[in-house]
């Protein structure tokens, strides 16, 4: 399985969809939407981003940390530990603030994603296009999670969406 097809599966999971409610993501929209009430609302402008929004994903997907505040709190920390976001400025700014919050609304689960990214490499310094169609066995292993990346993984726990063998 690519990275694209996982990173799908997952958001449709989790009902996250860029164009406010037909169930597809895709990385060119230039709006985040909320689904309030059942319909779609536009929320938020993406400016700068879309290059690094798939890298982003895959790291809420390979840590199996939710699209939730707390998730993005987690996902913050565990990006900063593990090296950062690259030339994504943007990125740079939003996951500082989200690290603070985390550190004020869920301490021990940011400390511990802090822990989990320490030493990691992240996907950030990866061309999108490139990531996208990545096998995903070649980004768990990228980023050091996962069975195939030692012994246990990352904490011990497998990623969920992992490519047919």
């Amino acid at each position: 399985m690519i990275v694209q097809d996982a990173l799908e599966q997952f958001l449709a999971d989790r009902g996250v969809a860029s164009d406010g409610g037909s169930g597809e993501f895709e990385y060119e929209k230039s709006w985040f939407y909320a689904n309030i009430s059942g319909r779609p609302v536009r929320v938020f402008p993406r400016f700068g981003f879309n290059r690094g929004l798939p890298a982003h994903d895959a790291h809420h997907m390979l840590n199996h940390y939710g699209t939730d505040w707390v998730g993005e709190c987690e996902t913050a920390a565990w990006e900063l530990a593990s090296g950062g976001c690259g030339w994504h400025g943007v990125y740079w700014v939003d996951r500082i603030v989200f690290f603070a919050l985390g550190w004020l609304s869920a301490p021990y689960r940011t400390l511990g994603a802090w822990r989990r990214g320490w030493g990691r490499h992240n996907l950030y310094r990866v061309d999108r296009d490139q990531l996208l169609a990545m096998e995903l066995d070649e980004a768990e292993r990228r980023v050091g999670i996962g069975a195939r990346a030692g012994v246990g993984g990352v904490g011990g726990f497998v990623p969920r969406y992992q490519s047919e063998e």
